[in-house]
């Protein structure tokens, strides 16, 4: 026999006789799968399971499935899948039509060189391409890409083609044996089942370079499922599966498990995934079986009711003995040492590995020297024992009473390391459930709370600062600390005598937690009563000293082997840990078995985020995407492929609010209800490892604003806003502009009326005030010179009364005299009253407008017959054009006193009346060629018009006619010239500043 024979019969004959445990879990039409006809599996670079149906593509992610089968083509029945795994390009066929998976996502290749599932080849018939277990009913022939070249195969040949040559080489061999193919590649080789001569035979660049005896393999009832794109090749036979590997020129069968009922005689595809330790299998009429093998191993007493466990002892380095002798490994139950005891929750060892129970009120122990066949009895008590332990002194013992009406307990310490005396007995007010032994002091839990009790005093002390907690376990971990569990209250540190409460699972399970085992790489193993946690000592050494608010902790369920969620406790012992390595613990159905050094905690190592449904129609985007506000639901899907427990993955959410992260359930997915407008950014992360390694990402999604809610919308109402404030401003300020000119314009126009009202009043005032002078003065004079006829009248009256007769001569003379001063005395009192006549009517506010000729015509009618009388002609020669407006009367009066003089002193003469004007004055001249004026009289006028304020009025001496014509000029405030005549007479030129147009 050649050695490379023996080697794999060596090989052979070591590999284990038994397979794994396992949990079998079906799918098929009834649980997600399109239709039951799974054609091949594999798995993508991304972590995703993908199968091919008769009714499209599947992707699973180890919860869920997702179908793709809404391609643009007329055949979604697919086959197998080729390609390449690790360049994220796997293929697969339907029909003419080709399908690519890539990021995730299936869609219809259209590359020309992968144009359908056949392939046209130079002079050869149409060929199939092949990259696992086909079977020979398809028709036509087939070819397999390698690294090495092309091969074609036949039913009874092998074509080699090489790479650049093309240049082909052939063997005579049968593919086909009972309507099953004979060839299968394994590490990019080809190989050939000859089941004639019982030999597997390697292909290499067209020649058999190599044949191996592999009788499972080339056993004609034996299964082979073998995939190029997995690389690997299973065997089917006797309802066992077993897988095929190549290792240094020599070929390993391992044995994955039994298949049991399984039926095999469908199965078209099998995929074997080492991350998650699970096989599945691909059935042609029965969809898809999953098995999940088991890192955790629950035994029991076959065929008995004996399921439920408490206390347990380590027996050998591979199995634990119960209170009633029954022993335990991996395998189930291995001996029965059949120990009577009436209490499972108590067992222990003494000094000399004797193993101490209790039964009916009495201790006893079964004797390590027998081999645990004979007991000896200890000691009878009468209460229960709950606890004991030893050092190299003494034992010491809690106890409760037998019955539950009393409460309490006591801690028994005995003088020795045997039960025959008690040393002291310390009473308990609760009832004890833990003792234990650490830093020189005994620590006794109770269903109250923990005492410690000093060894050297027996001195008792509480440890708070908790009260009235059921203390389930007290725990010390390989670095000495002293970790405590409770009943409905958590688990604890014990630092500096007090308790420091544990941060709890997300479910709550650690409020009762049964005892804490630690391992080498200082993981901490807690049952509880709904499964079995993990967590590293030092995240809670972290938490414990306020440094981490939150604990991650890895849990396994059912799913990993137990037979229950539900753990034991209560017992004396808890757990045990096996020299192999083992952890040992009890529960409601079994004892597990497990090593924790070889028990993966297995996290998710990427999610995605790529898949929305907006409104029931699904969508895929990278970094986030769009909508509108008509949208009413947004689902955003979370994609994990994670094939274990899912309560073990993490997701949390952060909404943009700081530091709040909110849980997400695995599965789940983020939905947001009639989103109004704006951007939501989302960050996620999961839990990617046990030492709190995360892994995050973004999406943003952005609902579209009504453009009436748009920024610039809001911009630009906003400065229009802006621009009508600015512009009511504006105005606003404008009007009160506008007012407060047309305020201040009234304001100044009634100033400057108040002011010409004030000014006229002081004008007037100094008018009157100079009028109030002329008329006193005037009075004053007209006074003096009334005066004298008055007073010559008087005399002459009286002389005349005083002198009875009088010649006729003087009395004449004296009659003339009365007479002359009669006459003086009224034409005094004459112009007195004109002129009281002329200033009342130029004091009255009443103007009107006249022409000055129409003036100067009615005083030449009324002095035309005197003229004429006295030979002298009159002659208006004003301009009649110019009008007036100034008070008609005054002017009246001046021009009747100056025609009045000038047709009194000429006679034979000329009197002329002419205008003319000088800027907005009005010039009057009056010319005639009379006696005249004597020099000094016109020196005496000149001189009293320029300072009619000052100068002594001479009315007696020069009449009253030209004061009078002074003093009226002086009211409207003109001027008067005189001058001589040529040849004779007087000149008198009045200007007047009053004069309107026509």
């Amino acid at each position: 026999m050649s050695n490379r024979l023996l080697f794999f019969l060596f090989i052979l004959l070591c590999l284990p006789l038994y397979g794994q445990q396992y949990s079998l879990t079906h799918y098929n039409t009834d649980n997600g799968l399109p239709q039951n006809s799974v054609k091949d599996i594999t798995k993508d670079k991304y972590g995703f399971i993908w199968l091919t149906t008769e009714n499209g593509v599947v992707r699973y992610d180890g919860s869920a499935f997702l179908v793709f089968k809404d391609f643009p083509i007329n055949n979604q029945r697919f086959t197998f899948f080729y390609g390449n795994i690790k360049n994220d390009s796997i293929l697969t066929g339907a029909g003419y039509h080709t399908i690519l998976l890539n990021k995730r996502t299936a869609k219809v290749f259209k590359d020309s060189r992968h144009s359908g599932i056949r392939y046209e080849y130079g002079p050869h018939h149409k060929r199939f391409p092949v990259s696992y277990n086909y079977h020979p009913n398809q028709g036509g022939s087939f070819y397999l890409m390698l690294k090495e070249g092309r091969y074609f195969i036949t039913d009874s040949s092998v074509t080699y083609q090489q790479p650049v040559s093309l240049k082909e080489t052939s063997l005579r061999l049968k593919t086909v044996f009972k309507n099953r193919n004979t060839v299968f590649t394994l590490d990019e080789k080809l190989y050939n089942i000859n089941y004639a001569t019982g030999k597997v035979c390697r292909i290499t660049k067209g020649k058999i370079t190599a044949s191996y005896d592999i009788p499972l393999l080339t056993d004609k009832n034996s299964l082979v499922l073998w995939s190029q794109i997995n690389n690997a090749v299973f065997i089917v036979k006797d309802q066992k599966i077993y897988t095929l590997s190549h290792e240094k020129e020599h070929f390993r069968i391992d044995r994955l498990a039994e298949l049991g009922t399984l039926n095999v005689q469908h199965l078209t595809c099998a995929f074997y995934d080492k991350t998650y330790d699970k096989l599945y299998l691909g059935s042609s009429i029965e969809g898809m079986k999953v098995l999940s093998f088991h890192q955790f191993f629950s035994t029991k007493e076959q065929d008995s009711n004996t399921t439920v466990f408490y206390s347990t002892l380590p027996y050998d380095h591979a199995s634990v003995i119960t209170p009633k002798g029954q022993i335990y490994s991996r395998n189930g139950m291995l001996a029965d040492k059949v120990f009577e005891t009436d209490s499972q929750y108590f067992v222990s060892y003494d000094p000399d590995k004797n193993i101490i129970v209790q039964d009916s009120g009495k201790i006893y122990a079964y004797l390590k020297s027998s081999s645990f066949s004979t007991r000896r009895l200890i000691t009878e008590i009468p209460d229960i024992f709950v606890d004991f332990i030893h050092d190299q002194q003494r034992y010491y013992a809690i106890t409760r009473p037998t019955s539950r009406q009393y409460t309490g307990g006591h801690l028994v310490i005995y003088k020795d390391r045997s039960f025959s005396r008690i040393e002291k007995r310390i009473p308990l007010s609760a009832e004890p459930t833990k003792l234990f032994m650490a830093n020189g002091f005994l620590w006794v839990g109770t269903i109250r709370g923990m005492v410690k009790i000093s060894l050297d005093s027996y001195r008792k002390e509480n440890i708070g600062p908790y009260k009235d907690i059921y203390i389930r376990n007290i725990v010390r971990s390989n670095n000495g600390r002293l970790w405590i569990t409770t009943l409905g209250k958590g688990f604890y540190l014990l630092k500096n005598n007090e308790l420091i409460k544990m941060p709890l699972d997300a479910d709550k399970n650690l409020l009762s937690a049964h005892t804490i085992m630690e391992d080498e790489k200082h993981f901490l193993w807690i049952p509880t009563n709904n499964g079995l946690y993990k967590v590293h000592e030092q995240k809670l050494l972290e938490a414990a000293d306020g440094k981490k608010n939150e604990v991650s902790y890895y849990r396994y369920t059912k799913d990993a082997g137990f037979n229950t969620n539900e753990f034991n406790g209560g017992s004396n012992i808890c757990g045990n840990r096996l020299k192999n390595g083992d952890f040992v613990l009890p529960s409601l159905d079994g004892l597990v078995f497990f090593n924790p050094l070889k028990t993966k905690s297995r996290y998710p190592e990427d999610f995605y985020l790529e898949r929305a449904l907006v409104d029931g129609k699904e969508i895929r985007f990278s970094e986030g995407f769009t909508v509108d506000q008509e949208v009413q639901k947004i689902d955003i899907f979370i994609d994990v492929p994670y094939f274990a427990n899912r309560n073990n993955v993490v997701i949390k959410l952060n909404r943009g609010t700081g530091n709040r992260w909110e849980n997400i359930e695995p599965g789940m997915k983020i939905s947001l209800f009639n989103p109004s407008y704006g951007d939501y950014g989302y960050t996620l992360k999961i839990l990617t490892s046990d030492n709190g390694n995360c892994i995050y990402k973004k999406i943003r999604i952005r609902v579209t604003p009504y453009f009436y809610q748009t920024v610039w919308f809001k911009l630009a109402g906003l400065l229009l806003l802006s621009m009508l404030i600015v512009f009511i401003i504006k105005i606003r300020t404008r009007i009160l502009k506008n007012k407060n000119l047309m305020l201040e314009e009234i304001i100044e126009a009634r100033t400057q009326k108040l002011s010409a009202a004030i000014e006229n009043l002081e004008k007037t005032k100094s008018q009157l005030n100079n009028e109030i002078e002329q008329q006193k003065k005037l009075i004053g004079t007209i006074t003096h010179d009334i005066t004298t006829p008055i007073k010559f009248i008087a005399f002459a009256a009286q002389d005349i009364l005083d002198n009875g007769e009088h010649d006729e001569e003087k009395l004449r003379r004296i009659l003339t005299s009365i007479s002359k001063s009669s006459g003086q005395l009224y034409n005094f009192t004459l112009a007195l009253k004109e002129y009281a006549d002329i200033y009342n009517h130029h004091r009255s506010s009443q103007k009107e407008r006249y022409r000055l000729y129409d003036l100067i015509e009615e005083k030449k009618e009324l002095f035309d017959p005197i003229a004429v009388d006295r030979n002298t002609v009159i002659e208006n020669g004003v301009n009649p054009g110019i009008y007036l407006d100034i008070n008609k009367n005054t002017l009246s009066v001046i021009i009747h006193n100056l025609l009045d003089n000038a047709v009194k002193f000429t006679r034979q003469g000329h009197i002329r009346i002419e205008s003319g004007t000088e800027e907005d004055s009005a010039v009057i001249v009056i010319k005639d060629n009379g006696i005249g004026m004597s020099p000094s009289q016109m020196e005496y006028y000149t001189s009293l018009h320029r300072n009619m304020d000052d100068k002594k009025l001479l009315l007696q001496k020069y009449g009253m006619g030209l004061h009078l014509v002074l003093q009226l000029i002086h009211i409207l405030d003109g001027k008067i010239e005189l001058e001589s005549n040529t040849p004779s007479g007087t000149v008198f030129r009045i200007i007047i500043k009053s004069i309107t147009d026509a």
